[in-house]
């Protein structure tokens, strides 16, 4: 089994995810003057896009698709994630999956994670993590074109019987 809970599957790959979301630099507070960021341009920054995690990532998809991959560092296992991602208007990136993994004992749970999404005085753009307070500034080096986790995708459902 991957993960004991739905919760701990879940708390890893959001730890992964806000770890690798930031720059190299410690985590900064809300940057002054900034304004929720217009939400055409955080849909431009993940739609086709995949954001990679040290260990999986995820593929935001047209029409609102999500996907998802995880190889827990504990004994390598496999899991994925389907479901919906959107973009509110206050520029506030949210998924909405199903994570399956091996041996998995809870009954199916849609989770939800998002990321509040700021524009500084410079026009940059900074992300947090919903539970989070510290600010980062997205790294571009994350974030690459086209669906590059759609091997591992179908490498994870066949390990997990999906």
């Amino acid at each position: 089994m991957i993960f004991k809970t739905m919760k701990g599957a879940l708390g890893a790959v959001m730890t992964v995810a806000l770890m690798t979301a930031g720059t190299a630099a410690l985590a900064d507070k809300k940057p002054r003057g900034s304004k929720p960021a217009d939400p055409q341009r955080v849909i431009e920054a993940y739609l086709g896009n995949t954001w990679n995690w040290s260990r999986g990532g995820s593929y935001w998809g047209g029409s609102g698709v999500f996907q998802a991959v995880w190889t827990s560092e504990k004994d390598n296992s496999k899991s994925y994630a389907d479901g919906k991602w959107y973009v509110t208007s206050k520029g506030t990136l949210c998924y909405e999956a199903v994570w399956e993994w091996k041996d998995k004992d809870e009954p199916d749970e849609v989770k939800k994670n998002c990321w509040r999404h700021v524009v500084d005085k410079e026009g940059r753009l900074w992300q947090r993590h919903h539970e989070k307070e510290e600010w980062y500034k997205p790294n571009p080096d994350k974030i690459t074109s086209g669906n590059g986790i759609k091997a591992a995708y179908n490498e994870h459902r066949k390990a997990v019987g999906g």
